[in-house]
């Protein structure tokens, strides 16, 4: 060390320059390979996440038009087999539902090969090679319930109910499956996402310490590092550029080319840009699966709760129930509908129970539910109430209703069964005992309330 502190300037300088030239060249050579793997990685987000995400996308949309067809021919009953124009319509329905999800499976598993043959792939390669077996095995029973589905129609409907729930069955394992794939889909692009994450934040950390090494060293440097970096950066804007493509590839322009200060501002300008339109892509999903939702869980002429959506919810209050909350049952339904339908028509039918759900909705809390269950028939659950308050509350929507004087609506009465939860109540028993109570009030005169 002391002989070192003694020798010429220009040893000295030589010395510290062959340092930290060597120092500079791991940097860079460090810098390049992450570079090269972001690259890679980017590529793989573009070329196998994003077109695999968009297809799932279609397919969590094409499920739930399925769950709409099955509730339709569930809702016609044995009419589906009566009737040749509602089966055709159910059986294209069907076959329809099949060949998409077996174009999208196919369209799925090519996406996947092709990252596989030409190495697209290089993250989390093992879970990718899952999803082909996953993708594989929902293919299976999408091919099961197309069978059974077959069956189902060849028997007809002397064997109706049994065939039925043997349909059912295999429509919800079909919906596990796909659930479940959705699911492991999700986590692995999250896992992506972390990883080319991570490889960012080093490569904005190598890029520091390349900058901070190439002004110590001097200009003679300078160009070399520059010339670098931005042929660097300016790859991964055009990875970002071939993102914003593929997304909207129609309306595409150059709005989202930003103009900064230097070429890390402009790269996390446009990863700010492309994130807020990963997130609008999202939300606009988000948006049309909710309005969906919306469509399969409301009744399209009162506007309250279907029957799909009341099997749902009595299975989740009772499930709540047995772990100690409380809740009653109200089953109502116009008095002499028919009258009201054989005498002034449909439409004002229609119109009265518009006008009936109207007048509940106004009676009733947020957190009680209404829903239409037959034809003039409904249901409202009210939560942490008990049988009294429920019985007090049926007697006064019972009594708005029989002073009804509306406008081209003729009077009408409603007539009400009401109950509570018991112990170990499940389905089956706290909608008959609200059942009988409902025939028990009509029996005695309608236009009454029967609570117990």
């Amino acid at each position: 060390m002391f002989h070192w502190l003694t020798v010429s300037t220009t040893r000295k300088i030589s010395s510290l320059s062959f340092v930290l030239l060597s120092f500079l060249f791991v940097v860079i050579i460090y810098s390049n390979y992450q570079t090269q793997k972001i690259y890679g990685e980017m590529q793989e987000v573009a070329e196998i996440d994003i077109p695999l995400s968009e297809v799932i996308a279609d397919i969590e949309i094409l499920q739930l038009k399925q769950h709409l067809l099955m509730e339709k021919i569930r809702l016609q009953g044995e009419a589906f087999f009566s009737n040749d124009r509602l089966r055709q319509e159910g059986i294209k329905g069907v076959d329809t539902f099949s060949q998409s999800l077996s174009s999208l499976l196919e369209k799925s598993i090519g996406i996947l090969h092709s990252g596989m043959t030409l190495g697209s792939i290089r993250i989390n390669v093992a879970d990718h090679q899952a999803l082909i077996q996953q993708i594989k095995a929902l293919h299976s029973h999408r091919i099961g319930f197309e069978a059974l589905f077959a069956d189902f129609v060849g028997i007809g409907e002397a064997h109706y109910a049994v065939s039925w729930n043997e349909l059912e069955k295999q429509d919800d394992l079909l919906d596990a499956e796909a659930e479940k794939l959705l699911v492991n889909i999700e986590q692995l692009t999250m896992k992506v996402a972390a990883t080319v994450e991570k490889q960012e934040r080093d490569f904005m950390i190598v890029n520091a310490m390349l900058g901070m090494s190439a002004f110590a060293i001097g200009g003679y440097l300078t160009l070399y590092t520059i010339l670098s970096f931005r042929r660097k950066v300016g790859s991964l804007r055009g990875q970002i550029e071939s993102l914003h493509r593929s997304m909207s590839p129609d309306t595409l322009d150059q709005s989202f080319r930003y103009h900064g200060t230097d070429e890390l501002d402009e790269l996390e300008k446009d990863l700010k840009i492309l994130m807020a339109r990963f997130s609008l892509e999202k939300n606009n999903r988000d948006e049309v699966e909710t309005q969906l939702i919306e469509l399969a869980t409301r009744d399209k002429l009162t506007g309250a709760f279907n029957r799909h959506k009341w099997d749902e919810q009595i299975k989740a209050e009772l499930a709540l129930a047995n772990r100690g909350h409380h809740f009653s049952l109200i089953l109502l339904d116009v008095d002499h509908f028919k009258t009201i339908n054989d005498s002034h028509g449909h439409d004002v039918g229609d119109n009265v129970l518009k006008l009936l759900v109207k007048i509940l909705r106004k009676r009733l809390r947020e957190t009680d539910m209404l829903f239409r269950i037959g034809g003039e028939e409904f249901a409202v659950l009210l939560r942490d109430t008990h049988l009294d308050d429920a019985h007090f509350l049926a007697e006064q929507l019972r009594k708005k209703i029989s002073i009804l004087d509306e406008k081209n609506i003729p009077i009408f009465t409603i007539s009400l069964g009401v109950t509570e939860y018991q112990d170990f109540d499940d389905q089956s028993d706290i909608v008959k005992r609200a059942d009988t109570l409902l025939y028990q009030a009509k029996g005695a005169g309608r236009n009454r309330v029967v609570a117990g």
